[in-house]
């Protein structure tokens, strides 16, 4: 393998090398403590390949490292970390303590890995971008924590879940963001991707965060470190017994707080320091009932007009005795905006549904939602699989717009009055408020299931949908008595097998008006390829709701459909438009040919300008125009189903079944007659 002869190392590429050093640890230690191995590797590759990012004395660099003999090699590499946190006392103070290279994984194991990090140039000349180590180690230690189950689960949150609380408290540049239960630090790592994306000014973010276990927050620690975040403040203490501290000794604060804290802890009242936090009351010690605690620690952490959102399980909504005088307090202060359910089996660390509460600090929410929370019953926008359930970018746009915008949608969300809550004895149990099961289906017409014929009063709720794709229900039923209609002679079946042809018409309006809506956008990608401003010019916002505008206006599909495709797009193609933005149509092609296995010396010349921006264009609307398409097949297969189960139900009545048994009857007694057989016998 020589790698370092590609032109550039892609997140792709070097999260398939991460894995392929974890391999050299199979059966020499568990996934869990994978990274305490792979992390220093990386860091010390790094600082030594590309200069200025730390201070390396020469112990600390890699030519130095290997140097050493083999035996010695565990020794060296504790050495080299020593050094390099001598030198950098700022950013690494106390960071490898945990670390120990005698002791794990083995000589063995450790020459591969020196051998096999040997092979890697980690300059900026050949990363696809400054961050991409950073990206590669968390794709990696997601990787990694899903193969411990619950135990790495417990500190690693899935990155779906941390982009959803980072849109629900938007961080703007300028603020300060706190995670008091940090893991692996995906929230703040969020957050400043959400700045970033939003105003170019993520590097303004202030980051705090705290991690009381030790592997957690070296994990949390080196996240943040390769993703090229050397400033943030991270306290290896227990945010529940010793919060953080402002110059005057009292309560930090923060203008934004997201954290998903372990579920169903224990604590000791006795540790925590400033009991003030806990002004609405304290849950019973020993019962591992400290989710209420964190909730609360959180309202404190938050400046009067912050914003914070922290995850908890269900119980928190519904269970008695003190946790129900916590909820009460603090929805009578009115400091909780939201509730939100996110589906089953989507964390590793527990099967069970979770939700977010949405908080604000002592000013409350805005006025226009004063006195009021909105129910978001998101329990079935998740993608299952058969390991673990996943939220797609389309739930995460759902989830996000519908409380952004505050929006009631039947089914899915709804604003609630305090007073309402508080006839429920404060129980905020999501479905007491929004019910999300499927409608029932309607009762069966005793009078067609005798005599035949569809009712008007099942057909009329659909006609619509029909109609959007441009079926008339004249070409699926014909009329019959009052109230009823009528099954071509040619039978439901038969029917049913033309519907793709009556709506095919219309489906190619749609996609002629997505890929003429991906022609006029050409221009705007022309204007911003090389000029590192795709992401921050409002770019994203300004395609989502020209694509709206483009699509919804024919009602084949819906406004959650439409923008959940662009999503969808969107987050999968964020690395090539990053690269778009920043190096062009010629980066793109560069960038997709090093995907392939392709010898270098076999690659294609370059293309010509024209033709390296028609090649990435075409691709990228190809793409999201079969986004469309595959809409479209699930939304006529609908239309087909819903036509099918009219025949299902109603094609044979009792009165055809009658016919049908006394012509049966009828052939039976003539055909015992040509027998010499009287009938009935």
């Amino acid at each position: 393998m020589n790698e370092t002869r590609i032109r550039h190392w892609t997140v792709e590429r070097l999260e398939k090398f991460l894995w392929q050093a974890a391999d050299n640890l199979r059966g020499v230690m568990t996934a869990s403590g994978y990274h305490e191995v792979i992390a220093p590797l990386l860091l010390l590759k790094r600082v030594s390949d590309q200069p200025g990012l730390l201070t390396v004395p020469d112990r600390a660099r890699w030519s130095h490292i290997v140097a050493n003999p083999r035996t010695e090699l565990g020794d060296a590499l504790n050495k080299a970390l020593s050094a390099l946190e001598q030198s950098n006392k700022r950013e690494l103070d106390n960071l490898f303590d945990p670390i120990d290279f005698n002791r794990k994984p083995g000589q063995a194991e450790l020459v591969k890995l020196v051998n096999h990090f040997g092979q890697l140039d980690l300059s900026d000349e050949y990363l696809e971008f400054g961050d991409v180590l950073g990206h590669a180690y968390d794709s990696f230690l997601g990787r990694a924590m899903s193969l411990t189950g619950k135990r790495g689960g417990e500190f690693y949150t899935p990155r779906a879940v941390c982009r959803l609380m980072a849109e629900l408290v938007e961080p703007q540049a300028g603020q300060n963001v706190y995670d008091p239960c940090l893991g692996s630090g995906g929230m703040l790592l969020q957050a400043i991707q959400y700045a970033s994306e939003r105003d170019g000014a993520g590097g303004e973010l202030a980051l705090y965060g705290q991690e009381k276990n030790s592997s957690a927050w070296f994990m949390g620690r080196m996240n943040l470190l390769l993703h090229g975040i050397a400033d943030a403040s991270v306290s290896g203490t227990d945010s529940l017994a010793e919060p953080l501290y402002a110059h005057d000794g009292s309560l930090k604060r923060f203008d934004r707080v997201l954290t998903a804290p372990p579920f169903s802890m224990n604590y000791a009242k006795d540790e925590v320091r400033h009991p003030e936090r806990m002004r609405y009351g304290w849950t019973p010690e020993g019962a591992k009932k400290a989710d209420l605690m964190f909730v609360q620690h959180v309202l404190a952490s938050l400046r009067p007009d912050g914003v914070g959102a922290v995850v908890t399980p269900h119980g928190v909504l519904f269970r008695g005795g003190s946790e129900a005088d916590i909820r009460r307090g603090f929805i009578e202060d009115d400091r909780l905006e939201a509730v939100i359910g996110i589906g089953p089996n989507v964390f590793s660390n527990t099967n069970l549904p979770a939700c977010i509460l949405v908080v604000r600090g002592t000013q409350g929410p805005p006025a226009d939602r004063r006195g009021r929370v909105l129910f978001i019953n998101a329990e079935h926008e998740v993608a299952a699989e058969r390991a673990q359930n996943r939220l797609d970018p389309q739930h995460v746009e759902k989830i996000a717009d519908a409380f952004l915008g505050w929006k009631e949608i039947p089914g899915f969300s709804r604003i609630v009055s305090l007073e309402e809550i508080e006839a429920n004895d404060f129980n905020i149990n999501i479905r007491r408020y929004v019910v999300d099961d499927p409608p029932a289906e309607p009762l069966l017409d005793v009078e067609a299931a005798l005599t035949g014929g569809i009712p008007w009063r099942e057909i009329k709720p659909e006609v619509e949908r029909f109609k959007a794709f441009g079926i008339d229900l004249d070409e699926l039923v014909v009329p019959a008595r009052p109230g009823y209609r009528d099954f071509y002679a040619e039978g439901y079946e038969a029917t049913a097998a033309r519907i793709p042809e009556l709506t095919a018409a219309q489906e190619q309006q749609l996609m002629l008006s997505s890929r003429m809506w991906w022609q006029r956008q050409n221009d705007l990608f022309t204007d911003l390829a090389g000029t590192n401003d795709l992401f921050t010019s409002g770019t994203r916002s300004h395609l989502r709701r020209t694509f709206c505008e483009e699509l919804l206006p024919l009602g084949i599909l819906d406004y959650h459909q439409v923008t959940g495709a662009f999503a969808a797009w969107w987050s999968d193609h964020r690395d090539d438009l990053r690269t778009l933005s920043h190096k062009g149509f010629a980066g793109v092609v560069d960038r997709w040919d090093a995907a392939r296995p392709i010898r270098p010396e076999h690659r294609l010349p370059d293309l010509p300008l024209d033709l390296g921006r028609s090649r990435v264009l075409d691709t990228l609307g190809n793409d999201l125009c079969s986004r469309v398409e595959q809409l479209l097949v699930t939304e006529r297969q609908r239309l087909i189903d819903t036509y099918r189960s009219w025949g299902e139900r109603y094609a044979t009545s009792m009165a055809d079944l009658g016919r049908q048994y006394e012509a049966a009857e009828s052939e039976l007694r003539a055909r015992m007659a040509d027998l010499g057989y009287d009938w009935p016998l």
